[in-house]
């Protein structure tokens, strides 16, 4: 399988997306709109953590050599997307999430709660690191469906499944 592949068209949901101006895109990417609803770019935290929809990249798309800018996306199924290697290995039913690097994923690693300490009152300390813990949370984005090699930069998973 490679980036962008879709594997099983039974659960297959997908759309035509604008994508932005001046951005290219790759195939089997996670992307999303930009948030201002100019287009899709590659997917980060930052704006996943908002509630906009995840989406895989069925195709590439080179803002430059393009005069037509919709591109097909996925937004359930199951497919090959994008993993940043180094990042450690996937198991079939672990959770992914967005990575570091826009567009790609890795394991999902739960956001924790921070004590209060001592203090018996709710700080403005423990209230931004609960909510960093909750966004972390939000961004998983599907289910892997495959063993993937913490050196790998592909994986197939279930995305929308989680």
């Amino acid at each position: 399988m490679t980036a962008g592949d879709i594997l099983k068209e039974s659960c297959y949901l997908g759309e035509k997306g604008l994508v932005k101006e001046n951005e290219d895109i790759e195939l089997g990417e996670i992307i999303c709109d930009d948030g201002s609803g100019n287009g899709m770019i590659a997917a980060t935290a930052a704006l996943l953590k908002t509630g906009i929809k995840a989406y895989m990249a069925e195709e590439a798309h080179d803002y430059s050599a393009e005069s037509y800018h919709y591109i097909k996306a996925t937004l359930m199924g199951k497919v090959t997307v994008q993993k940043i290697s180094g990042s450690g290995g996937v198991k079939v039913g672990d959770k992914v999430m967005l990575s570091a690097t826009a567009g790609e994923v890795t394991k999902f690693v739960k956001g924790d709660l921070p004590t209060g300490g001592v203090s018996t009152y709710y700080t403005t300390t423990i209230e931004t690191n609960a909510q960093a813990a909750v966004d972390t949370n939000l961004g998983i984005i599907g289910t892997a469906a495959e063993v993937a090699a913490d050196s790998a930069t592909e994986v197939d998973i279930w995305l929308g499944v989680v």
